[in-house]
This record gives C-alpha cells, sequence and structure tokens, in this order.
C-alpha cells in the first residue's frame, strides 16, 4: 500500500545538516556501486581460497575463467537498478535497462543465453536458492566448478533509488517542458481531475493561463484544491496537491522533509544532471541531504541472499522486518507473495 503523505519535515539545526551532508554527500547510486565492488571483492578472494582439488581439470578450467570474468564484470561498476521495490534491496537477473547482474553475466559469458532469458523472464527477482533446482541451472554450476551456495554468494541485492527520486522525482516523471500552477475546477467518477492553468513556468508554448487541462490523475477530489501539474512533451503528468501553506505533498512511506512549492517546481523543471542520479534528485538533495540518501538506508542494511557456508537461509526480505514500519512491512509481504509465485511459475515449468 503506498500512501500519500505531507511528510514531517526534520527541523534540524545547521550542524546536524552538516553532518547529514558529510555522511550523505556521495549519490545513492555512487554509495551503492562502492558496496557492490566490495561485495565482489569479497567474494573473489573466498572464491580463490577454496579447496578445488576435488573438481575435474574441465571444472577447474571453467571456474577459474568465471573468476576472471566475475573481477571484469566487477570492474566496469555497471549492475542493475532497482526501480520496481522502494526501501527494498532486490536481486535482479536482468533490470529494465537489460543490465546483467553477476550471475546473467557469467551464465551468458558461456553461451547460455536462452538460461539467461528464461530466468529473467519467470524469476527475475529470484535468490539462487530458490530456483538452484532447476535442471538447467544444475547442470550449468556443475560445468562450471561452482556450488550452489557460490553462486549464491556471488547474487547480490540492489537499491541505487534515492529518496528524492523514490518519493517524488519518479511521480513527477522527467523531460517535464513545463509545470502549471493550477486549481481544481471538476473532479470525474474515475478519479482524474480537470483544473485550470493560474501560473506557467518553463516552456510558455505548451500552455497559457487559463488553459483548462483534463485527466489528470493525482490532484484529488476538492474542487478549488490548488495543483502543480508537470507538462511533458506528450502532455499532462501526475500532479502535485498543495496544502494550505504551499508545501508539496509527497507520496512516500519515509520520512523525508517537505518541499516548498518553489523547490517542487525547480525539481520538476530540472533537466541537467550534475552528478549520479536524476537532476530532480539532485537539486532536492542540495536542499536537504536526506532526500540525497538511498532509499535502501537503514532499512535492510543489504547483503548476499545466502552466505558462502551456506547459513542465512531466511529470506532478506525478513530480516529486519520487525522494526520496520507497517507500511513497509505490508510492502514487503506483497513483493515476497509476487517473488514466489513467480518463483513457482519458473521452477514448475
Amino acid at each position: 500500500m503506498i500512501f500519500a503523505l505531507t511528510s514531517k519535515s526534520r527541523r534540524s539545526s545547521p550542524a546536524a545538516r552538516r553532518r547529514a551532508t558529510l555522511r550523505h554527500g556521495r549519490s545513492p547510486l555512487a554509495r551503492e556501486k562502492t558496496r557492490l565492488v566490495a561485495h565482489f571483492r569479497t567474494v573473489l578472494a573466498e572464491l580463490r581460497a577454496r579447496d578445488t582439488s576435488h573438481l575435474s581439470p574441465e571444472q577447474r578450467a571453467a571456474r577459474a575463467g568465471l573468476i576472471a570474468e566475475l573481477q571484469r564484470y566487477a570492474r566496469t561498476g555497471r549492475f542493475p537498478r532497482n526501480l520496481d521495490f522502494p526501501g527494498i534491496r532486490m536481486p535482479y537477473f536482468v533490470d529494465a535497462f537489460g543490465t546483467r547482474c553477476a550471475m546473467a553475466y557469467l551464465i551468458e559469458s558461456t553461451g547460455e543465453t536462452d538460461l539467461v532469458a528464461r530466468v529473467a523472464r519467470t524469476a527475475n527477482n529470484a535468490f539462487i536458492r530458490e530456483i538452484e533446482g532447476d535442471a538447467a541451472l544444475r547442470a550449468w554450476l556443475d560445468r562450471a566448478g561452482l556450488t550452489a551456495a557460490e553462486a549464491a554468494r556471488i547474487q547480490p541485492e540492489y537499491c541505487f533509488e534515492s529518496k528524492a527520486d523514490a518519493c517524488f522525482c519518479n511521480n513527477t516523471g522527467v523531460g517535464n517542458v513545463a509545470v502549471a500552477e493550477a486549481t481544481v475546477t471538476a473532479v470525474t467518477s474515475g478519479g482524474t481531475a480537470t483544473v485550470k492553468v493560474d501560473v506557467l513556468h518553463g516552456d510558455a508554448s505548451v500552455a497559457m493561463v487559463g488553459d483548462t487541462l483534463t485527466n489528470v490523475s493525482n490532484a484529488g477530489n476538492t474542487v478549488g484544491a490548488p495543483v502543480l501539474v508537470p507538462i511533458h512533451e506528450q502532455g499532462a503528468g501526475l500532479a502535485v496537491r498543495l496544502d494550505a501553506n504551499g508545501t508539496a505533498e509527497v507520496v512516500c512511506g519515509f520520512d523525508v522533509p517537505k518541499i516548498s512549492k518553489q523547490d517542487a517546481i525547480n525539481a520538476m523543471l530540472a533537466t541537467t544532471s550534475d552528478g549520479e542520479g536524476s537532476a530532480c534528485s539532485n537539486y532536492l538533495a542540495k536542499k536537504d541531504a536526506v532526500w540525497g540518501e538511498s532509499q535502501c538506508d537503514g532499512s535492510d542494511g543489504g547483503g548476499c541472499a545466502l552466505t558462502a557456508g551456506g547459513s542465512g537461509s531466511a529470506s532478506p526480505l525478513l530480516l529486519g522486518s520487525l522494526v520496520l514500519a507497517a507500511a513497509t512491512f505490508a510492502r514487503r509481504r506483497r513483493v515476497a507473495r509476487k517473488r514466489k509465485a513467480s518463483t513457482q511459475a519458473f521452477t514448475n515449468r
């Protein structure tokens, strides 16, 4: 369940803000890359230290080749991005951009493109231990000289998105050319609204003051309510509601600062990135370092799907759930059910 909240502001002191800026000065993307590179460095050391005397010469050669491939993969720094599970570290076999995880990369490097495509299609967010019974995967691991526990150790989870992106920027969209300050004039039974443009910021050619925008989503159901409407080449985007003080309402399950109307407009119109992450996210992070935090900071802590020794059989989706907010816990339960269904479809094909 996603809650529409006007988040409580963190009225921190200037000193506290400076400490937060120093602590979170690097973007979530940069910090996640650092975490993953460190993870692979540790895994590589563990794989190289293993006793492989029981393996055949062919298996030892295949294993050595894959260890070298894993090192090359880690050096590229190009890892999957989790855009679908806010606040949860989640494994991805192949992300929305086609980026392979380490295991998908290793399997594909041996020519098993069909296996990679099948896992990505039917169990893209499964942990290795959940699909290790698949005959094709077991056969590949055997040829590779790897155990299922080692494969699970290689597999990390991903987060990457900042709180700004998860809570605000991804909702308002990218490529906005204008933002309209508008007033709701009518509400339809389908939940959309008609609004009248009061002030226009950005490209004046896309709309004029006094124009009517129809089928605007997320504008609420109160006639006369003020909203901000991002406008891109395809039309009006998801509206941002404003409270009586002119503060933007934020759709979020995290404790994040408030956004003033002007900062909301500026963030929606941000089009260039001066660092890793979206321009919208970078703008808000400069206003308050909390916006630049990873959406997974302070939740799972991340980690691997399974330790090298085979321990840690509890799903990382359950770790730390007792200390999470009710909304996050409910979201995790839905994610677990979705992943379980996809995993069963994969194993029962």
